[in-house]
């Protein structure tokens, strides 16, 4: 079972759970270990969304869980990018919905409490809302000194994260033909526009972020830029069913595929078991953060069993977790 503990990093005071002795997410501890991982329903923060059900989805990873949030959301928003502050949870994804219509949304989530600090229900260009031209079905998110990134399939935004609640859209760019936007991620100067197919490997492409951020720059394109479009600088391949992308400090990518009741992520690797319906991730020094979207409105188990919307791994245990034991 979890121990609750007092984390520091950066002189801010985090009660985060923690899985071993020493620094969890790069976060010194103020108790000695050995810590284990594992929680229980109750100890899961804030409230659940929808009808309370009373019980954790069992599956392989989640003894490697240290800490979790259902997250102050409406009960219809579906979890799909994240990135991760010293202090806040940058939570992307979409109101549930017909296809085609799901509007993108984006909290600030104050950590450790879960409490929602700022929410965008929708985003619109900059100086135009519309009926059509609003972002649909956000699909990951990455953090640069430009601000908070999210694509979308057939579109990329850029947002100031400091103004959720007030008009965040500082730019949008178009993907331009055989660009598509499923997650995203960002390495090095780079922005890496990754995309998913169900039965085969997809690619992910990758960007320049200072030329993408060129005046003028308006379109995303595979090859032969002309005016007002930057060219990948190259492609690789990613697994099937991708859901989320890093990359650790040292430039290696972690990938995660999933389904409702399967998680598996590829730590540079062999896959290894993850968790349910996981999307993005962030990979720290010592920890993972992931999204789910199994306990969403859509996906819920019909047994009730749930899987938080966010949640906080120990890097080691799912590293050391064995071969993957299902497939997505």
């Amino acid at each position: 079972m979890r121990r609750a503990l007092v984390g520091l990093l950066a002189g801010s005071v985090l009660g985060l759970g923690a899985c071993t002795s020493g620094p969890v997410g790069d976060r010194e501890l103020s108790e000695d270990g050995p810590f284990q991982c594992g929680i229980a329903y109750d100890e899961v923060r804030g409230p659940e969304p929808g009808e309370p059900h009373g019980s954790l989805r069992d599956f392989r990873a989640a003894d490697a869980v240290c800490d979790a949030w259902w997250l102050d959301l409406p009960d219809d928003f579906v979890p799909q990018g994240l990135e991760v502050t010293t202090s806040t949870a940058y939570v992307v994804g979409h109101r549930a919905g017909a296809v085609g219509s799901k509007p993108c949304q984006v909290a600030a989530v104050a950590l450790p409490s879960g409490r929602t600090r700022a929410f965008a229900a929708r985003l619109d260009p900059p100086g135009s809302r519309s009926d059509t031209a609003y972002c649909r079905h956000g699909g990951g998110a990455a953090l640069t000194d430009a601000g908070l990134w999210v694509v979308e399939t057939s579109r990329l935004w850029l947002l100031d994260p400091a103004r959720l609640g007030d008009d965040p859209v500082l730019r949008v760019w178009r993907l331009g033909d055989g660009v598509r936007g499923s997650t995203l991620a960002a390495t090095g100067g780079t922005l890496v526009v990754a995309g998913y197919r169900p039965d085969g490997p997809g690619r992910a492409r990758w960007y320049d972020e200072s030329s993408l951020l060129r005046p003028g720059v308006t379109t995303l394109v595979e090859a032969g830029a002309g005016a007002g479009e930057v060219a990948m600088q190259r492609s690789t391949r990613v697994p099937p069913r991708l859901q989320g992308l890093a990359f650790t400090r040292a430039g290696v990518a972690w990938t995660v595929s999933s389904g409702i009741a399967c998680g598996v992520v590829r730590p540079g690797g062999r896959p290894r078991d993850f968790v349910p319906g996981a999307e993005d991730l962030v990979v720290e020094r010592r920890s993972i953060w992931t999204v789910s979207e199994a306990s969403a409105t859509p996906y819920r188990d019909p047994s009730g069993a749930l899987v938080p919307r966010l949640l906080l791994l120990d890097r080691a245990a799912v590293e050391g977790g064995g071969p993957a034991s299902c497939e997505p």
